[in-house]
């Protein structure tokens, strides 16, 4: 029930329990293996309280994904990568901002990078980075003379490959390691510096 910007607790406690049953289900079993009873027993509600809420089980994942990117790139706190030039300490602080959101979300991240049938979600998460990079690559000076292009897409790809790493290996680096190494790179390919 919706009262006005203000959603039912129930519906949001429901929701969360249905995200989380996926999640974990999703950890176990291979996506297409996965059953709506799968995730209506583990929530502990009824199939029909699911599809009140989602489609079907691809519904559920494609909200999850999306709903975890955007909170993933706002937690990044994008808003200080605005400025012309970037303080290097803010940038660190923004990027541990995003590595400690995906620790917190380990089950989450885990489960898409570890399941074969997750192209999705990297493809998803690297279209997003790919935009953000695009709009903060400087083209002077080392970068100058280079394809714009093939620069985003290797610094994106990079940047995927690189969360996927840490996430896979059970996150070996502290987040503030991860974004003052991250940073370094940005730096030396000329993103935003």
């Amino acid at each position: 029930m919706t009262i006005g910007n203000k959603t039912d607790r129930r519906i949001l406690r429901t929701k969360d329990a249905i995200n989380r049953a996926f999640l974990e289900v999703f950890s176990e079993k291979e996506f297409d293996r996965i059953t709506i009873n799968d995730i209506s027993e583990r929530a502990n509600v009824n199939r029909g309280t699911i599809y009140l809420h989602y489609t079907d089980k691809y519904d559920l994942l494609n909200r999850c994904i999306n709903v975890h990117l955007d909170e993933m790139i706002s937690s990044c706190t994008l808003t200080k990568f605005t400025q012309e030039k970037v303080e290097k300490n803010e940038a660190i602080e923004a990027l541990k901002s995003l590595f400690i959101y995906i620790q917190k979300n380990f089950l989450f991240f885990s489960s898409m990078l570890s399941s074969q049938k997750t192209s999705l979600f990297r493809e998803r998460i690297q279209k997003t980075l790919t935009s953000s990079i695009q709009e903060k690559i400087n083209m002077q000076g080392i970068n100058q003379g280079m394809d714009k292009e093939l620069i985003i897409q290797f610094t994106a790809t990079a940047f995927v490959g690189t969360l996927e790493w840490w996430i896979l290996n059970q996150m070996p680096h502290t987040a503030e390691y991860m974004a003052d190494q991250v940073w370094s790179l940005f730096e030396r390919n000329n993103i935003n510096s």
